[in-house]
């Protein structure tokens, strides 16, 4: 199963999320993945960190698996079913607004996913760009911005 994890970079406390419909969320500010690929690179991050998980495992302590929150195409791209994709994209403009820096940590694991890679960063319209494109991949660690906003938060 795989496990979604995202930052809001240098937020001092969880924002107030609604309960999403498509997947449930769980916010702490302790930036300790689940799964442990990007753990040295949430090391030096502050912030607030939401996992996603199955709908089934709302208000569950150790929810972190999103298997039913993916589309599984054949091939291998990581793909939000149709129906939790505006709530992802919802969550995660809540969670840009929410960070000094107007920037998300995106991050996901998952155990067939590939090789581990930081994918650098690019704006939340191009990131799902390249979601409907099929060319977002499991094990991948992207640095979402406010639209608008260049490398610096500004």
């Amino acid at each position: 199963m795989p496990a979604i994890e995202l930052i809001s970079i240098d937020c001092p406390e969880a924002p107030p999320l609604p309960r999403y419909p498509s997947f449930a969320c769980r916010a702490a500010s302790d930036l300790v993945s689940r799964r442990g690929l990007f753990q040295p690179v949430f090391d030096n991050m502050h912030g607030v960190m939401v996992n996603l998980a199955n709908k089934e495992l709302e208000g569950a302590k150790s929810a972190c698996y999103a298997g039913t929150v993916m589309d599984w195409p054949c091939d291998d791209a990581l793909l939000f079913r149709s129906e939790t994709r505006d709530d992802v994209m919802d969550l995660m403009q809540r969670l840009l607004e929410a960070s000094p820096q107007h920037r998300v940590a995106f991050a996901t694991e998952y155990q067939f996913g590939g090789e581990k890679r930081e994918c650098g960063e690019i704006s939340l319209s191009e990131f799902f760009q390249l979601h409907d494109r099929h060319a977002l991949r499991y094990n991948c660690l992207w640095y979402v911005r406010s639209d608008g906003r260049n490398g610096n938060g500004h």
